[in-house]
């Protein structure tokens, strides 16, 4: 008798053991959701940033070749107002560089461009092709024109060979605050640039722009 209601209770107990181990499971389910969730939220948001902040940083290069070319391709007839012009070089007021400047910022949409400021410059190539002189500068939105005569760095091997010739240096900087998801970043400051050499003339000439035109010391 004692045997045969043993053998009835067994199932009863295998029963409550499965039951246990199933909630120990949801348990254990819940306390890896915990654990993993942090760690998945921070992924997707530094996703989120990164796409965004990609985006943005190829607009920002996009905008500094735009304005470069378009200044790159004055001619003295579409830029001259009289002011003082060196031989063979067009004359480029800064309202027309200003003009251009705006113009381009628009390649940021649909980024708000009120983050972006530039400055667009032109650089003689010093003997050596290594480093470059500014000639003139000028800004935009705020931002703060290259002195005359600064000494510039050229990137790579663009300058070998071009001692005494001009490029227009155009340069793009945004200011990007990526979206309060999930935690907060600081500012990062987004920079693009680009030198092109003028296409109608040897140079052109900015007599009143912010830095106005500085002829080169021979």
């Amino acid at each position: 008798m004692e045997n045969s209601r043993r053998r009835f209770l067994w199932p009863r107990r295998a029963i409550r053991r499965w039951r246990a181990f199933g909630d120990d499971g949801r348990a254990t389910a819940l306390v890896e959701a915990a654990l993993i969730l942090p760690s998945a939220l921070l992924v997707f948001a530094l996703l989120i940033y990164g796409a965004e902040g990609f985006a943005i940083n190829r607009k920002v290069t996009l905008t500094a070749r735009t304005v470069t070319d378009l200044i790159t391709q004055a001619t003295p007839t579409q830029y001259s107002n009289g002011s003082s012009v060196m031989t063979a070089a067009p004359a480029s007021t800064t309202g027309t560089i200003d003009n251009l400047l705006q113009v381009a910022s628009a390649v940021l949409a649909p980024y708000s461009p009120s983050n972006m400021t530039m400055v667009v410059s032109q650089v003689v190539v010093n003997s050596g092709g290594t480093t470059a002189t500014v000639t003139w500068s000028e800004p935009y939105n705020g931002a703060t024109a290259r002195p005359a005569n600064q000494v510039l760095t050229l990137p790579g091997t663009i300058g070998t060979g071009q001692a005494g010739n001009y490029f227009v240096f155009g340069e793009a900087y945004y200011n990007y605050t990526p979206l309060n998801f999930y935690m907060s970043l600081s500012p990062i400051t987004l920079y693009g640039s680009i030198y092109l050499t003028p296409r109608q003339s040897t140079s052109i000439t900015c007599s009143n722009c912010v830095t106005p035109w500085t002829a080169p010391s021979s």
